[in-house]
């Protein structure tokens, strides 16, 4: 009989019917299987039906004869079918040679017992030999995942691509951050309309409404257009040319009735006067949009579009032709000097409140000339002039400029004094401005977060105090000595200070009058008015919880009921304006002079920022700062100053022309609570907003804003082309993230909305847009 293990041993032996009676001990010596069970079923299958000799005879002790060959006959056998105990409990018995260890498998080759170590070194085989005998044979022998080789190499494996990934993800992000640095996070125009040059416009405003809809007043032409397929939806021109040729027919009929008999004749050429007439018209359009609500204001009277068409919807007429139209909760109200008319969003409708005391007046004092720019230029306003605009334009001015203006400076001395021996001659008639008289009752409605609150004021007893505000003349004249290039800045200050103590520019006044100021709450029935008398010209600030009285060198404030809380004194006075000068106007570069923020008040004159506990006036500190012009604030309780380079000295001798003087524009951020300063920035020019993550500063130049006829300007024809450049500061530190340059032209109108940048020139409607986190 044939045996072959399952471990592949191959056996034979004799099976005789003896094997019936005595049952044979069957053990596998390669593997120590324990096969006798299943080879004693075998034999006793082979001799089914026989029965077993009886036992031998004691007395012949004899052996039994031996059998014939054909009585048992011999039969191969090989063992196939699954036996009774497995494999694995019969090796986990066995060692392994190798390293004494249980054996758990056995070589695929010479069925060695191997241990988990002997699967880790070589697999499925007992040492190498073995390995390369199956190699040689071809024999199909499965790997062993937990071999060294080959979780080492699948180690690698797995690290290679760890490594390709990282390089790639590398590669990605540099060419990523490239892209976001240098063009991703820039701004590149989004939305373009551009207009023909007979269309320019020199005033407009833009506003975005929600995400993808932009509406623009462009000079005279209003339009929406869709910023996702940046396509123009409708579009409508509000000034048109039979317009502007029935308001020059007028101009010039009252021209001719005001010079009739005097001879005199404007030299102004026809161009000229209907580019100025278009500018007016243009001016005088304003741009409200609420939602879906279109509302434009035009020459006392306010219509409304339709969203969809562009088409008039309604038309309201305004009792007064100048106003400043605001939007509280769910209706606008045009702000007069003397009415405030309430227009309803939603509907349209109207109603006009006629406010003010008896007999009071509206009364608009001419503000303080400051002056104008460099002689023979557009800014030139004739008589004095003003020493930021014209040290601004010899900033602005090229090389050449910069060497000829001592002799341009000289010739416009000379025409100086020919106009000043006009102004002598007896035989040409002179007017004298007329001021406020005494007692007259000036009037405004002054506009405020909460509301509007009517202001009054009288004048008690006038008193303008005059001081030199110019170094003296150098007692020895530049002039007299050996001139080279070196002295060209020298020659041009002396000259130009000369023309403007010849102006007389020299001097400025500071209003020291004291004035009965009183203050009514028209939407508060019964609350008394409050009255006072301040020193200086006084203003009015409408704040959310305060109201604000600021005169000369000293502020009052007001709780809303109208009773004083308290008051305090300033180092400077808080403002330069005349009375007329009651907040309307919002200033692009922050907030001022007086701003409520965080239970604290802030005030700002000339030359110091102070903060004041708003409930008690007690002073929180005071910051040395010449020249502030507007505040930020974000929501970690920080403010931010834009500011200048300037000292005392310009305050002082504030009339004082130097074209060495570069008074640079500076942005601080500033603690709330300590008042000091975290960073300091010279962006350029002033921040124009703050919000969140976004700072912007913006600085630009146009030497002709009117496109005026300048061909016999030599100055301006010196200067630096027309240029606009915005920058972006990080407000963590100040630092600047990108800038942005148009080396040609100037806006006539910008805004800033987060990553949008909506700009309005000449000739040109641009949305900017970037990418940011």
């Amino acid at each position: 009989m044939k045996l072959q293990c399952p471990c592949g041993a191959k056996y034979s032996f004799e099976a005789s019917p003896e094997m019936l009676k005595n049952p044979v001990k069957f053990i596998c010596p390669s593997c120590g299987l324990d096969s006798s069970d299943f080879v004693n079923q075998l034999i006793r299958q082979e001799f089914a039906g026989q029965t077993p000799p009886p036992p031998p005879a004691p007395a012949p002790a004899m052996p039994p004869p031996p059998l014939p060959a054909t009585a048992a006959p011999r039969m191969r056998i090989v063992m196939a079918a699954p036996v009774a105990t497995p494999p694995a409990a019969a090796t986990e018995s066995k060692l392994c040679s190798k390293h004494h260890e249980r054996a758990t498998e056995k070589c695929s080759v010479c069925h060695q017992p191997i241990c988990p170590k002997c699967l880790e070194l070589f697999g499925y085989f007992c040492s190498p030999l073995c390995k390369g005998k199956a190699e040689a044979q071809h024999l199909n022998v499965p790997v062993y995942a937990g071999r060294h080789d080959v979780v080492e190499a699948k180690y690698w494996r797995k690290m290679g691509w760890v490594a390709a990934g990282f390089v790639a993800a590398i590669i990605l992000f540099l060419g990523l951050w490239t892209w976001f640095a240098w063009f991703g996070s820039v701004p590149h125009p989004y939305l373009s309309v551009r207009f023909e040059d007979g269309d320019r416009g020199y005033s407009g405003s833009v506003h975005l409404a929600g995400q993808d809809q932009v509406v623009f007043l462009h000079g005279g032409t209003l339009a929406r257009y869709d910023l996702k397929s940046k396509q123009k939806v409708w579009s409508h021109e509000l000034i048109t040319k039979s317009q502007i040729e029935a308001t020059l027919k007028a101009a010039s009929e009252m021209d001719a009735r005001l010079n009739s008999g005097n001879g005199y004749k404007a030299h102004v050429s026809q161009d000229d006067l209907e580019r100025g007439i278009k500018q007016a018209l243009q001016s005088e359009l304003t741009l409200r949009v609420s939602g879906q609500n279109i509302w434009v204001g035009q020459a006392g009277k306010l219509t409304r579009y339709n969203w969809d068409t562009g088409e008039v919807v309604r038309e309201i007429a305004l009792p007064e032709l100048d106003g400043e139209l605001t939007e509280a909760g769910d209706e606008m109200q045009m702000i007069g000097s003397q009415s405030v008319t309430h227009i309803s969003l939603a509907t349209g409708e109207t109603r006009t409140e006629q406010l003010g005391p008896p007999g009071a007046k509206t009364v608009m004092l001419a503000q303080n000339n400051t002056g104008g720019g460099l002689p023979g230029t557009i800014a030139d306003k004739g008589g004095a002039m003003d020493p930021g605009t014209v040290e601004a334009q010899a900033a602005n001015l090229k090389l050449p400029g910069l060497i000829a203006l001592p002799a341009l400076l000289s010739n416009a001395r000379h025409e100086q004094q020919l106009e000043q021996a006009l102004r002598d001659d007896p035989d040409l008639p002179h007017t004298k401005g007329k001021g406020v008289p005494a007692g007259a009752e000036l009037f405004q409605l002054v506009p405020g977060e909460t509301g509007f609150v009517q202001f009054g004021s009288r004048l008690l007893e006038e008193r303008i105090v005059s001081r030199s505000a110019m170094k003296a003349p150098p007692k020895k004249s530049v002039l007299d000595g050996d001139l080279n290039a070196a002295k060209t800045t020298e020659v041009a200050n002396e000259i130009v200070n000369e023309m403007q103590r010849n102006a007389g520019g020299g001097q400025v006044t500071e209003n020291q009058s004291r004035y009965q100021v009183t203050v009514h709450l028209p939407n508060a029935a019964g609350t008394p008015d409050w009255t006072g008398e301040v020193v200086g010209a006084p203003q009015l600030y409408v704040l959310k919880t305060v109201n604000v009285v600021a005169a000369g060198r000293s502020v009052v404030v007001l709780d809303k009921s109208n009773q004083k809380m308290w008051g305090a004194a300033l180092t400077y006075p808080v403002t330069t304006g005349s009375l007329e000068s009651f907040s309307r106007a919002s200033s692009p570069y922050g907030e001022g002079p007086c701003v409520e923020h965080g239970g604290a008040l802030y005030v700002f004159d000339q030359a110091v920022l102070s903060s004041f506990e708003l409930a008690s006036g007690n002073v929180r500190w005071r910051l040395p700062s010449v020249g502030v012009v507007g505040l930020f604030f974000d929501a970690q309780n920080n403010v931010y100053i834009n500011t200048t380079t300037g000292n005392p000295d310009d305050i002082k001798y504030s009339r004082q022309i130097d074209f060495s003087r570069r008074k640079e524009a500076v942005f601080s951020k500033v603690d709330a609570q300590t008042g000091k300063t975290l960073w300091s920035a010279k962006p350029g020019g002033f921040v124009s907003y703050v919000s969140g993550k976004f700072i912007y500063a913006i600085e630009s130049f146009d030497p002709n804003p009117t496109d005026a006829d300048i061909l016999d300007d030599t100055i301006s024809s010196l200067q630096k082309p027309a240029y606009l450049r915005i920058a972006r500061l990080r407000p963590s530190d100040g630092k600047m993230m990108w800038e942005y340059y148009d080396r040609d032209r100037c806006p006539v109108y910008w805004h800033f909305d987060d990553n949008s940048i909506e700009l309005i020139f000449k000739r040109e409607v641009q949305v900017l847009r970037y990418l940011t986190f």
